[in-house]
């Protein structure tokens, strides 16, 4: 009898892609839900930066794992890793060492992601001091992302690592020596049990040309407005200054994304405004992603590669990206991690997220994973924090990605959350890994109902098994239209294990809470 999903992790030789999904190593369609564990490090008196160790409970893996999580995007920093160019430091691949083995232990999977937030630690999060090369002033913002539009240093920084600017002390481009941390972290990493795949670069962002695109968006918001929103917003002129003023001052920003809530109309925001961020992903992330891939396979075979769109498609811009290819051909284990959030998030107004807005661009994503042809992991989402709108508007996203058939990860962890609404968000039922195909599966918050139906294959292996996780027990359970046996109850760690028997399958329950 073979070891059973829930208690073991799925590294990468246990999972395949087979054309838009990803099976495990029993053939199962597989469906991980996680979340994002990201520490950013701080500041010391002294002007350097801790990093380690975050403040997380010893047993954090194991309680997200009570909680449904069966897989983690453990965020790793550049700056941590490489201090110096060339000379990596240990305790940043052994707090590496330690996650991963901390999540075999607990049944979860692992992507490791090189994370950033306006690329450099000196800013907020990322490369090293030695790899920023500007002399440009840093802005801040008060809405921290909008120094990627308006801060120089944070756009001449973007500039040299997507130029590969020669690193001084070395020799070598700044791209060189990026691709050779993801190497060493792969010859180091390769083959561990939790080890799923590398999310190369988080939200790549354009430097000086998003000003461009920026100019892009706001002559595209203007055309598609009234006279009378231009007036309700005050717009005597529509030139540039008093556009970007619109989405400054947050009242007039929010009337401004109102008009916005039509999907149609978001939709054709987001298109009038790809030209320049398509160029972009093609002439400049594309080749970056096949160079770090390169370095990548050199070592490591197996660990899937996550290809993520830029930072503006975050918004709703298609990227219209191609996948990442070794050796000129398409890399057979790869991924597409899209990212998305409406655009109150990291404000106070969060508690007016747009469901409308926020489905549009998962469309979009939607509609490059299907030119795409590869399996989704949804990077992240959410954003909450102690926001209650985590049980309206999450439970919109989380239901479009069930509708999709989504794995993915939710931003983030923090320590208040086993007591925020997000916890209770995320703690719903769910297909983990199905016999077969899995072909829906809704869940209604309000009632408490889950419907999954799925297409097992005809003649299934004796002991093959579909597990769906539930965080309650459950009642009104059916199976294939029959009322389910005793012997169908969830087991200890919450997971309903059904017997595969070939054909079309069908379960629903309703959760005692």
């Amino acid at each position: 009898m073979r070891m059973d999903r829930n208690i073991k992790p799925l590294g990468a030789k246990q999972v395949r892609p087979d054309g838009m999904l990803l099976r495990d190593d029993q053939g199962r369609h597989w469906l991980p839900r996680g979340i994002n564990l990201v520490y950013k490090g701080r500041k010391t008196k002294e002007g350097g930066y801790d990093f380690y160790p975050p403040d997380w409970p010893d047993d954090l893996m194991l309680r997200l794992k009570r909680l449904g999580v069966d897989l983690v995007r453990q965020g790793i920093l550049w700056a941590a890793l490489e201090p110096k160019p060339g000379l990596y430091d240990e305790g940043a691949f052994a707090f590496i060492a330690r996650q991963l083995d901390k999540a075999a232990n607990a049944g979860i999977s692992v992507i490791l992601d090189m994370h950033q937030d306006l690329y450099t630690q000196r800013f907020s999060d990322g490369a090293p001091d030695w790899a920023v090369m500007t002399d440009q002033p840093f802005l801040a913002t008060d809405l921290w992302s909008d120094a990627y539009l308006f801060s120089p240093a944070v756009q001449q920084s973007w500039d040299a690592f997507w130029d590969n600017a020669r690193v001084p002390a070395t020799g070598l481009g700044l791209q060189d020596h990026f691709a050779a941390l993801w190497q060493e972290i792969a010859r180091r990493f390769s083959g561990h049990p939790a080890l799923l795949a590398f999310d190369i670069l988080n939200e790549p962002a354009p430097g000086t040309p998003i000003v461009g695109m920026f100019t892009d968006l706001l002559g595209a918001f203007a055309s598609l407005l009234s006279a009378q929103e231009a007036q309700a917003l005050g717009l005597q002129t529509m030139d540039e200054d008093a556009l970007t003023r619109v989405f400054m001052e947050p009242e007039q920003k929010l009337m401004a994304l109102s008009f916005l809530e039509d999907e149609a109309r978001f939709w054709q925001l987001g298109t009038a405004c790809a030209p320049r961020v398509q160029a972009f992903e093609r002439d400049v992330l594309g080749p970056f992603y096949n160079k770090v891939a390169a370095a990548i396979r050199a070592v490591d075979q197996d660990s899937f590669l996550l290809r993520a769109h830029n930072y503006l498609s975050n918004l709703g811009i298609p990227p219209s990206i191609t996948p990442i290819t070794v050796n000129g051909q398409p890399d057979p284990r790869q991924i597409f991690t899209p990212h998305g959030y409406d655009l109150v998030v990291d404000t106070a107004a969060i508690e007016l997220a747009s469901d409308s807005r926020a489905r549009t661009i998962f469309k979009r994503h939607r509609q490059t994973q299907q030119a795409l042809k590869l399996p989704v992991i949804v990077g992240e989402w959410g954003a909450f924090s102690d926001s209650a709108n985590a049980l309206r508007h999450g439970d919109s996203l989380m239901r479009q990605f069930e509708d999709y058939l989504w794995p993915s990860t939710y931003w983030c962890y923090e320590p208040r959350f086993f007591d925020l609404p997000a916890a209770r968000l995320l703690a719903r039922p769910k297909a983990s890994a199905v016999a077969g195909t899995l072909q829906s599966v809704t869940f209604d918050q309000a009632s408490g109902s889950f419907t999954a139906s799925w297409q097992e294959p005809r003649q299934p292996e004796d002991d093959m098994t579909s597990l769906f996780w539930t965080p309650f027990a459950i009642r009104d359970c059916t199976l294939d239209g029959l009322p389910c046996d005793q012997a169908l109850q969830a087991d200890a760690d919450g997971f309903i294990h059904i017997p595969a028997r070939g054909g079309q399958r069908r379960l629903t329950f309703i959760i005692k809470r």
